[in-house]
């Protein structure tokens, strides 16, 4: 079910009022309400920012840090696997233009593409996944970031963009 949007504008009002990393249930009922499916043990902080008419998946025991952005257009989805982490200041978005040189702007019609966080992966401070990207299981995106392709599971990507450097289970460097 896509979040109804008047309900997270309400449910955005009250998260100011709470304890930033505190009442981490209460946080996890109203984003039910407006619409996401949140496992248990879901730990959102105050600040972040859910804007848009996705469908929300966040699994058990995640993890959403200060100031993180999850911007996604109505019709896409974005799903945050069990056990994955978004750091401080993260933006998740699944929306974008599509681009050509005719006519008055170079930027047309609005396009989305599905954002999956997959299980155990961690995407660090600031970082940002741009739209249709999967960050495979167990994988690590390092502080800021910017991820324009699909991370492979077990492996650390950095940089602008974000390009693969270590292999985690091998503990190589690629």
């Amino acid at each position: 079910m896509a979040l109804r949007s008047k309900r997270l504008f309400l449910a955005s009002l009250i998260f100011k009022l709470l304890p930033p990393t505190r009442c981490h249930k209460f946080k996890a009922s109203m984003l039910r309400w407006c619409g996401a499916h949140i496992g248990k043990g879901v730990e959102i902080t105050s600040s972040v920012k859910i804007y848009g008419g996705m469908n929300l998946h966040i699994g058990d025991n995640c993890f959403i840090g200060h100031e993180a952005l999850i911007f996604g257009a109505s019709g896409s989805t974005i799903t945050i696997e069990d056990y994955a982490k978004l750091g401080s200041r993260t933006i998740v978005v699944t929306g974008t233009h599509r681009f050509s040189p005719d006519g008055d702007c170079i930027e047309k019609e609005g396009i989305f593409k599905d954002v999956r966080i997959e299980r155990g992966a961690v995407v660090s401070t600031g970082s940002i996944v741009l739209p249709g990207i999967t960050v495979g299981s167990m994988a690590h995106v390092a502080a800021g970031s910017v991820v324009t392709k699909d991370v492979e599971p077990y492996v650390r990507v950095a940089g602008n963009p974000a390009r693969p450097i270590r292999n985690l289970k091998t503990n190589e460097r690629l």
